[in-house]
Formats: structure tokens, sequence, C-alpha cells
């Protein structure tokens, strides 16, 4: 019977192992910056006065996520990378990626309401 599995070659961990640690230094990086951005964005929609404490409160809790997401995902993909498993390492390495876009679309439909 032969192995249904894709062969993974030698080369193919140690370039992810590259590419988690500098998706981990752009984070480290990046993060101070991200929590600055969350507190001064949430500070400035309690600011407006047409504003709802509904959407403030849902402007606080997704503009918070973004910074919460940086360690998350550190520990995820690392986590997973150790246990071989590479493509959920991935998924992982843009996790803050993917909470940014969708912090952008639910902030635009805050706007649009």
């Amino acid at each position: 019977m032969s192995n249904p599995e894709p062969k993974v070659s030698a080369l193919q961990p140690k370039m992810l192992k590259w590419g988690l640690g500098i998706c981990t230094t752009i984070y480290v990086l990046a993060f101070p910056f991200l929590l600055g951005m969350a507190f001064v964005c949430s500070m400035l929609a309690f600011e407006r006065p047409t504003e709802t404490p509904l959407t403030i409160g849902i402007i606080v809790v997704v503009m918070s996520c973004v910074p919460l997401s940086v360690p998350v995902s550190i520990y995820l993909m690392w986590s997973r990378y150790f246990c071989r498993q590479i493509n959920r390492a991935l998924i992982f390495a843009g996790l803050p990626a993917y909470v940014f876009i969708v912090m952008l679309l639910i902030c635009g439909l805050l706007d649009a309401l």
C-alpha cells in the first residue's frame, strides 16, 4: 500500500520556521502600535456625540480584538509548528490580518448605519 499523505521535503519545515520567526518578529514589533491604536480609537468613539452606547461598546470590543489576536496567533502558530501541523501553523500565522480585515468590515458597517 502506498502512503496517501504527500511527502514533505526537509526544506519545507526550515522555511516554515524562518517564516514563523519573521511573523513573530513583525507581530511583536507591531503590538505596541496596535494596542495604542485600539486605545486611541476607542477613546475617540466616546467623543462622538452621535454614537449610541451600543455602537461605542461594539467599537471598543472590535478595536481591542486586533491587539489581542497577536499573542494568541504567536502561541497557536508555534504550538502547531511543534506538533507538525504545518497547514494550521500557516493559517494561525495570518490570524491578526484576518481579524484586522473583519474589524474594518465591522467598522464600515457601523459607519453605514
